[in-house]
């Protein structure tokens, strides 16, 4: 019954959204419980022990508190490494697809040695504050510097008793109810073929979402790694934990929100049209109004690639506003308390030997690629058009006034009431407001004062797209659109005015399918020549069992020792699923 009453105010707070209700003013209530605990997330990563040169592998569950099952609340997902001291190593935004999402990154160079946090949340969390994101201890060794005070010891560390992964019953097994991990052998040659079975034999477990690596084991003792298993069993939920900020879910895609404050008093602020730009081949164009206090929001549901927005007042009463963007709140770091990893000068050798194999491997990063996975493309009314001119294909003419004018169909420049130039687009008969203006876009940014464009260089244009039909845009109305594309695809650099707020925003990551080595066919006379010295064999953010049974093969690598098979994940009913193997590689 909970859980309904909980669904039920999420879609009442999100009727406010699109009614503008502002999610930074909203008066504290009785409800206030339900604007924390209700989803988590967990990290599965592929280590916690990382040298400088090497990649670092995750996946994220976001869970409904109570059930474990995928949440549908927040569609986007944060994670972020920081330092003893504060410093974020890095912060990466993820998309999620029921529940799901999947990142990595490379530890770089300049990295200095030392113990870090790992923190997984969604925007919704930060209600709640730092002690309810997911948290987990990473070390990081740096061979290229001088300074490791961080962590350097004189204790003599026990390598044997931990390889930093969470051990529990469960985890001793090779299999859970209705779940079993087999390998064809237990130990294997170098650069040798190797086959993973996994059988699911229940529904439950058939259609949960996993994540599976394979990963050699550590000489040198991590901090712990909680699995799935562990950290649903002994995580707590602080139920009078006090509310830091009113965030709401992003249910929708990525939430901007922000407000417009007038330049002088007894301005209103109801009603104005707002429009949010990404620019590039893959333009988003998004369109709102303001409420009655001048807050407005946005929701990005769909992938782009730009770090820059353009955000602007449309309309004659443009230049009466400042667009002030709302906080998503600091976090309190110095909360964080850290496992202290620990190297001692007997390991010199060790960290010599790991340090050179991640040089060779980098050196040859280019034949091992990962691929981003390809999203099929959704077309929006915006980039819907009826001709397109190639300018390549006609008479250059030296500016776009006089392109239109001699090469497109029923576009042409006229005065607007105002005695400005501005684009006309011949109406088809289906539109039925002879007064308005075309949607007029360069590279993916709308354009209000068409004179800023009007007479540019037509050399440097490539295609103009034309609709004549009626566009509507979030009950936005424009005659018809024209869409200029410039060779280079850099008109947004050089572009600004005093009523756009430019914000730099970082794109969600892309999913990617990450590289698998493969020995023999055809392949066999390129990479055999090649040093393989890969201490993760296999990595699979999201695991596919719907089969029921499934065969992974990989390829062992040059690198001898013990090598840890992690299979982590919830069934579909919410129950964790940790399952650890080993293999052998001589």
């Amino acid at each position: 019954m909970r859980y309904k009453i909980m669904t039920l105010w999420i879609a009442f707070s999100f009727s406010c959204i699109n009614a503008q209700v502002s999610t930074t003013e909203k008066e504290t209530t009785k409800d206030d419980r339900y604007w924390n605990n209700l989803e988590y997330v967990y990290v599965y990563h592929n280590t916690s022990l990382l040298f400088a040169g090497e990649h670092f592998l995750y996946s994220v569950y976001s869970l409904i508190e109570g059930t474990d099952l995928p949440s549908s609340f927040s569609k986007i997902a944060y994670v972020e490494m920081v330092s003893e001291d504060g410093q974020v190593l890095f912060r990466q935004k993820l998309r999620l697809d029921n529940g799901l999402g999947q990142g990595d990154f490379f530890v770089p160079a300049n990295t200095p040695s030392g113990n870090y946090k790992l923190l997984g949340y969604t925007k919704w969390m930060k209600n709640s504050g730092i002690n309810c994101f997911f948290q987990s201890d990473v070390g990081i060794i740096n061979p290229f510097q001088n300074n490791q005070d961080a962590i350097l010891g004189r204790e003599v560390v026990d390598t044997e008793t931990r390889s930093g992964q969470d051990k529990t019953k469960q985890n001793k097994r090779s299999g859970v109810e209705g779940i079993t991990l087999t390998m064809d052998k237990s130990s294997y040659n170098r650069r040798k073929q190797a086959v993973l079975t996994i059988n699911a034999t229940n529904e439950s477990v058939i259609n949960g979402n996993y994540s599976i690596s394979i990963r050699k084991s550590e000489t040198i003792r991590k901090p712990l790694m909680p699995s799935a298993q562990r950290y649903v069993n002994t995580r707590k939920v602080d139920e009078s934990n006090q509310i830091e900020s009113k965030l709401l879910p992003e249910i929708r895609g990525e939430l901007i929100s922000g407000k417009i404050t007038p330049n002088e008093s007894n301005i209103s602020l109801s009603d104005e049209k707002m429009a949010l730009s990404i620019p590039g081949e893959q333009f988003k164009l998004k369109l709102t109004r303001t409420n009655e206090k001048g807050d407005f929001f946005f929701n990005i549901n769909q992938a782009y690639e730009n770090d820059q927005v353009f955000i602007q007042v449309l309309g004659k009463n443009r230049n009466n506003y400042k667009i002030e963007l709302n906080s998503d709140g600091h976090l309190d770091y110095e909360k964080l308390e850290f496992e202290k990893l620990i190297i001692t000068p007997k390991m010199n050798d060790l960290i010599l030997e790991r340090n050179i194999y991640n040089q060779v491997e980098n050196a040859f990063a280019e034949i091992k690629p990962d691929n981003i996975v390809t999203e099929e493309p959704i077309i929006p009314v915006y980039r819907q058009f009826s001709k397109v001119y190639n300018l390549d294909d006609y008479t250059r003419f030296p500016t776009i006034r006089e392109t239109m004018l001699e090469v497109v169909d029923n576009v042409w420049v006229a005065k607007n009431a105002d005695g400005e130039d501005e684009f006309q687009v011949r109406e088809d008969e289906d539109n039925k407001d002879f007064n308005l203006p075309p949607l007029v876009l360069v590279d993916g940014i709308l354009i209000q004062q068409h004179n800023d464009i009007i007479d540019n260089d037509a050399r440097d244009i490539n295609k103009i797209k034309v609709s004549r039909k009626e566009c509507v845009v979030n009950a936005i109305v424009y005659k018809g659109i024209i869409a200029i594309e410039t060779i280079k695809g850099d008109f947004y650099k050089n572009y600004s005015k005093d009523y756009i707020r430019i914000v730099d925003l970082a794109p969600p990551l892309p999913s990617k399918r990450y590289f698998n080595q493969r020995y023999g066919g055809e392949e066999a006379p390129l990479t055999n020549q090649f040093p393989d010295f890969r201490h993760q064999l296999l990595w699979i953010p999201r695991l596919d069992l719907q089969n029921g049974k499934i065969n992974i093969d990989f390829f062992t690598s040059d690198v001898p020792g013990n090598y840890e098979i992690y299979l982590e994940g919830f069934t579909a009913t919410g129950k964790p699923v940790s399952i650890r193997k080993t293999l052998e590689v001589k």
